[in-house]
């Protein structure tokens, strides 16, 4: 029986999984593999990169912003009181 052939998705659930931080030393050996030989997959990983990146910045600036506005707000009741 031949391996089969790994899949895009296969390709992608490392891929996020290595961004993500939790990509098993197996599994990293497998992207490692996959990367070598596949240049869509290195593509795969470069935009889901950016993407990943970007990402990580509006959701930075979001929560970052939040914690603004709970600082305006409690300022503003310790004022008033």
């Amino acid at each position: 029986m031949l391996p089969r052939k790994p899949r895009r998705q296969d390709s992608d659930t490392l891929i996020w999984e290595y961004l993500d931080g939790d990509l098993s030393p197996s599994r990293a050996m497998t992207l490692s593999s996959l990367l070598k030989r596949r240049a869509e997959t290195r593509e795969r990983l470069v935009d889901s990169a950016m993407l990943h990146s970007m990402l990580f910045e509006h959701f930075k600036a979001e929560a970052e912003s939040a914690e603004q506005m709970s600082r305006k707000q409690r300022r503003g009741k310790s004022s008033a009181a």
